[in-house]
């Protein structure tokens, strides 16, 4: 027989509410990011790397709007999923209380 699996559904599902909250509190920042352009007279200092400057920005920017993006996705996936398994415990549970009920009536 498997060992005893003992879950604690509240603090399943607090961990769920957690990560839906970092999901809200990233998109913020995420909008922002994606707003941040800059052109290429932004980076001039007097020198002929002015692309060069001009095209890191963009590249890093570009990155971090993806790497943001994504996280405001799998958070909130990672929240949805927490609250799916919290349910199924729930399920399961009622599942067999119903099957103990049948063999325990008169």
């Amino acid at each position: 027989m498997p060992p005893e699996l003992n879950v604690v559904l509240s603090a399943l599902r607090d961990e769920a509410r957690k990560w839906q909250g970092l999901s809200d509190s990233m998109a913020p920042t995420k909008n922002t990011v994606t707003g941040l352009h800059l052109g290429a007279n932004a980076f001039f200092i007097g020198e002929a790397n002015v692309l060069v400057h001009s095209g890191a920005y963009d590249g890093f920017q570009a990155f971090m709007t993806t790497i943001l993006g994504g996280a405001v996705t799998e958070f909130e996936q990672l929240g949805t999923a927490l609250n799916k398994i919290a349910d199924i415990y729930d399920e399961a549970d009622e599942q067999v209380a119903i099957d103990l009920n049948s063999v325990y009536s008169a």
